[in-house]
């Protein structure tokens, strides 16, 4: 028997999201979230988004399928908006995302609002500029960092010149850095092969304990010639990969080991990524990342109805 679902489609600079405005227990999200990545939104609801001047990145003018899925929540105690994501991991993209909506929902045009969501586990704060479309979020800080060689990456061969990668624990997703290496499956799955499930793997696992628990692991392929990042990201419980359109976890994790070497100050830096652009401005002070918060555009389609 068909099941229907309340999904809003929103697309914070290419990562598309789905937000499931119904409520679900968490041993359903697995199974609610892989029904909904298989749908083509575009050739089932265009309507939808006919008039919202959204989605218009070429790579997404021909499909518009999501490449995650977040449960928006009752309220907080406190007040505050809440989701989760479908594995309980922390995406930034999807928290601004959900800021932008819940602003929109509320009728806020602009200003500030704090919100609760998974992998995080305290308030985050965004900022909401709705005639331009933009939602700018605090993003946790990075626990810990820790530098991998070539040869411990098995890559020495393939890339003799490479700089080494830098593994960042983000407290509810690792991301590692790579400059220059081909966004590849084989190789990502190679990279992942270390360090899920970590057992016989590599060591020197920035923060504590080793990838399995922790919910997802990305790679983020940084192109410094074409200045690109590539991000691809596995999420451990519905065992999906992704080349994702942008990632804004993996954009704060690039950003804090580009400002290891910058001196004290606010910096502003771009990552151009393959369905658009996340602006990451870094704040540092007596040779400390304090504060690191990305910027960007999101856009919403109306409230839609599907079938799972």
């Amino acid at each position: 028997m068909a099941e229907k679902v309340n999904v809003i489609v929103a697309n914070p600079a290419g990562n598309t999201t789905l937000f499931v405005m119904d409520p679900y227990p968490v041993s359903r999200y697995s199974e609610v979230a892989n029904a909904l990545l298989e749908i083509d939104f575009k050739a089932q609801y265009g309507e939808a988004f006919a008039d919202k001047g959204i989605f218009t990145e070429d790579i997404y003018k021909n499909e518009i399928k999501g490449e995650q899925v977040a449960f928006v929540l009752d309220d907080t105690e406190d007040g505050l908006p809440a989701m989760n994501m479908c594995g309980l991991e922390f995406c930034g993209n999807a928290s601004r995302s959900f800021a932008f909506l819940r602003a929109h929902l509320d009728g806020m045009e602009q200003g500030e609002l704090k919100i609760s969501v998974s992998g995080c586990d305290y308030p985050l704060t965004a900022e909401i500029v709705a005639p331009d479309k933009s939602a700018k979020i605090q993003m946790p800080l990075p626990k810990l960092a820790a530098t991998y060689s070539a040869a411990q990456l098995g890559l020495a061969d393939r890339y003799p010149d490479m700089a080494d990668g830098i593994l960042v624990n983000m407290d509810g997703i690792f991301h590692l850095v790579l400059k220059d290496v081909d966004a590849s499956p084989e190789i990502f799955e190679e990279l992942k092969a270390l360090f899920y499930p970590g057992e016989g793997g590599l060591t020197n696992l920035p923060g504590e304990g080793v990838l399995t628990d922790f919910p997802a692991f990305g790679v983020m392929f940084l192109n410094t010639i074409n200045e690109i990042l590539t991000p691809v990201v596995y999420v451990h419980d519905v065992d999906t990969t992704y080349f994702e359109g942008s990632c804004a976890s993996g954009t704060t994790a690039t950003a804090f080991a580009a400002a290891i070497d910058l001196p004290d100050g606010l910096h502003q830096l771009a990552f151009r990524q393959p369905a658009g652009t996340l602006y990451a401005e870094i704040q540092k002070e007596s040779g400390k990342i304090t504060e690191i918060k990305l910027d960007g555009l999101v856009e919403l389609s109306d409230m839609i109805t599907v079938e799972i």
